[in-house]
């Protein structure tokens, strides 16, 4: 399991569910982000991991909680391609999601970030449970 393999599963499980909006992961320079498509985005990226207590056998064994966060961007609040309605597709999207290596996702917390000229900005955060061996 990767990184990189697991944010792919996450954007490609959102394309499969969400077609109407930008869907990709986050720029490698977001000051330098510019939203050019007419609905909004979400932009998905790893924040980090935690790691447990390692289990030794004849190898090292530990579970590994790998957080994602998305960052929706989407012009209008309440109505029905507001981002309420993201936050709720987005949701049932990846809740119980398994993304190759992992086991299913899970959401951990919703934060606003910003509203700016009727562009709203919500970060969902994901966590998925997944196994690192030494």
């Amino acid at each position: 399991m990767s990184i990189n393999t697991v944010e792919n599963n996450i954007i490609a499980q959102l394309k499969a569910n969400i077609t109407d909006l930008k869907i990709e992961g986050f720029p490698d320079k977001p000051g330098d982000y510019k939203l050019l498509h007419p609905k909004g985005a979400i932009l998905v990226h790893f924040r980090g991991g935690s790691y447990s207590e390692p289990e030794e056998n004849a190898f090292i064994q530990q579970t590994v909680n790998l957080e994602f966060e998305l960052t929706l961007l989407v012009k209008g609040l309440r109505h029905k391609s507001g981002a309420y309605a993201y936050i709720n597709s987005i949701t049932s999207a990846l809740t119980g999601f398994t993304p190759q290596g992992c086991k299913k996702m899970y959401l951990t917390k919703i934060n606003f970030l910003n509203e700016k000229n009727g562009l709203w900005q919500y970060a969902l955060f994901f966590t998925v449970l997944t196994e690192n061996y030494s």
